[in-house]
């Protein structure tokens, strides 16, 4: 019988973080805000600064990973808002596809 994963452990989600999805202009082609779809427990831990090119210069950021319990709306178009810190969300897994939490790639918008 294969082993199953314990549960997330509550006391490690220690941050209130806002999802937040784009809102569309009418043509649905074009990000013209951003709604905050829902506030829930996190787990924000850091990771490496990196070096991106923007605009024709390199600027300096920071990619973090988001621990949230798990929810199948997020898609890579959302963002983070944690306290003064904004986060594009890169890419997601289902940790051991269990459906119990999310793992969320993130770097900070500049």
């Amino acid at each position: 019988m294969p082993q199953r994963s314990a549960p997330i452990n509550a006391g490690d989600l220690d941050r209130r973080v806002a999802l937040l999805t784009p809102q569309f202009n009418d043509d649905a082609d074009e990000i013209t805000g951003w709604f905050q779809v829902a506030e829930v427990w996190a787990a924000v831990l850091p990771g490496a600064g990196l070096e991106i090119d923007e605009a024709s210069r390199v600027v300096g950021t920071t990619a973090v990973n988001v621990i949230i319990r798990y929810r199948s709306d997020i898609d890579t178009r959302w963002r983070i808002q944690d306290r003064e810190h904004l986060y594009e969300v890169r890419g997601k897994t289902d940790v051991e596809r269990q459906r119990v939490q999310l793992s969320l790639a993130c770097v900070e918008v500049i």
